[in-house]
C-alpha cells in the first residue's frame, strides 16, 4: 500500500496562516502597551505624595531660624588696655545693642563714658580678644570729633544692607551669631590711634 503523500498548503492557506500570525502579534503588542501604561500610572501614584513631603520638609528649618532670634542685650565695655596694641589711656565707652523681635530691628547707643580726644571713627570688627579683625559696621565714620570728648558718640539701627566685609549681603541674625560666638568688637580710632584708640569685646 502507498503512503500518503501530504499535499503543499495552497496560497490561499498561506495567506491565512500569515493572518492569523499578524493578529496574535497585534494582540501580544497591544497587552505589552497596556502594561506597561499601568506600571506607569502606578509610579506617578507613588512619586507624588513623596515630592510633597520632601517640599514641606526643606521649609521647617527655615522657620525654626527664625523664631531663635528673640529679643536680647548685648554690651561691650571699651578701655585702652583691650586695643592691639594696647592703648595706655583714661579713655573708656559702652556700646549696647538692643534687638526688639517685635519690630525685628537692632538698635545700638555708643557713648564715651570718660573723655577721648579727637575720636574719629566707630567701627564693630569680626574678631576674638587679642586680634586684628575685619570691619563688618560703621557705627560712625566722622566727620571728627574735635577736641575732649564725652557723651554719645553714636546711636540708630543696623540694618541688614548697611553690613560690609565677611557679612557683606548677609543679615543682622549672622551679626548677632558672631556676638555669641565671642568673635565680635567695637573699637573707637582717634587722631592718634586711627584704629583701637580704646576697644572692647560685645558679650551678652
Amino acid at each position: 500500500m502507498q503512503p500518503e503523500v501530504q499535499s503543499e498548503p495552497t496560497d490561499r492557506e498561506r495567506a491565512r496562516q500569515r493572518r492569523a500570525e499578524q493578529v496574535q502579534r497585534r494582540r501580544l503588542a497591544l497587552g505589552i502597551c497596556v502594561l506597561a501604561l499601568l506600571v506607569l500610572v502606578l509610579i506617578l501614584v507613588i512619586a507624588c505624595p513623596g515630592g510633597n513631603e520632601t517640599a514641606t520638609t526643606t521649609t521647617e528649618p527655615e522657620d525654626t531660624t527664625n523664631v531663635s532670634l528673640i529679643s536680647a542685650t548685648y554690651t561691650a565695655e571699651l578701655t585702652g588696655d583691650q586695643s592691639v596694641p594696647p592703648v595706655r589711656t583714661a579713655a573708656t565707652g559702652l556700646l549696647t545693642l538692643t534687638y526688639d523681635e517685635e519690630t525685628e530691628e537692632l538698635s545700638y547707643v555708643l557713648e564715651v563714658t570718660h573723655s577721648i580726644t579727637n575720636p574719629s571713627s566707630a567701627v564693630i570688627y569680626e574678631g576674638a580678644p587679642g586680634t586684628s579683625g575685619t570691619a563688618v559696621y560703621t557705627l560712625f565714620a566722622g566727620p571728627m570729633k574735635e577736641g575732649t570728648f564725652v557723651g554719645t558718640l553714636a546711636e540708630g539701627v543696623i540694618y541688614d544692607e548697611d553690613l560690609i566685609g565677611p557679612l557683606r549681603g548677609g543679615t543682622v541674625a549672622d551679626l548677632i551669631a558672631l556676638i555669641k560666638e565671642g568673635n565680635a568688637y567695637v573699637s573707637i580710632g582717634n587722631k592718634s590711634h586711627p584704629v583701637d584708640a580704646i576697644r572692647g569685646q560685645i558679650s551678652y
